[in-house]
């Protein structure tokens, strides 16, 4: 057992779970297929997500390469990281852009680029 501050140990144990589900989820994969590539259950690769389970620095690199991510990203710290968002917020985009990329037509991609900015513009 680590010693020192438990909490803070965990608390950025859960941090990179999050950052593993958001890019996993962002990129269309399920948590089995995640979990193929890393060579662990997906039940294994739910407790890393969830902050359960610590990764091991090998399991983390696995990780990086399977969603072709730097390994990096994991260690930076949230607030310096605008790609990291939290809760229903994270969720929504994540499905928005899961959806755009199933649109097999440019001219509908197209379309919903330009609607997306007018909705921006207020």
């Amino acid at each position: 057992m680590p010693r020192g501050n438990t909490e803070q140990y965990k608390k950025i144990d859960s941090q990179i779970g999050a950052k593993i589900q958001q890019l996993r989820i962002s990129q269309g994969m399920s948590r089995e297929e995640l979990a193929d590539r890393i060579g662990v259950t997906h039940q294994q690769t739910q407790k890393y997500e969830k902050g359960q389970n610590r990764l091991s620095v090998g399991r983390l690199m696995a990780v990086s390469d399977a969603l072709d991510t730097p390994f990096t990203y994991f260690l930076e710290a949230d607030q310096e990281n605008p790609r990291y968002m939290q809760g229903n917020h994270q969720r929504m985009c994540m499905e928005v852009a899961r959806n755009f990329m199933k649109i097999k037509n440019p001219l509908h991609q197209d379309a919903v680029n330009v609607m997306t900015k007018i909705l921006a513009q207020g």
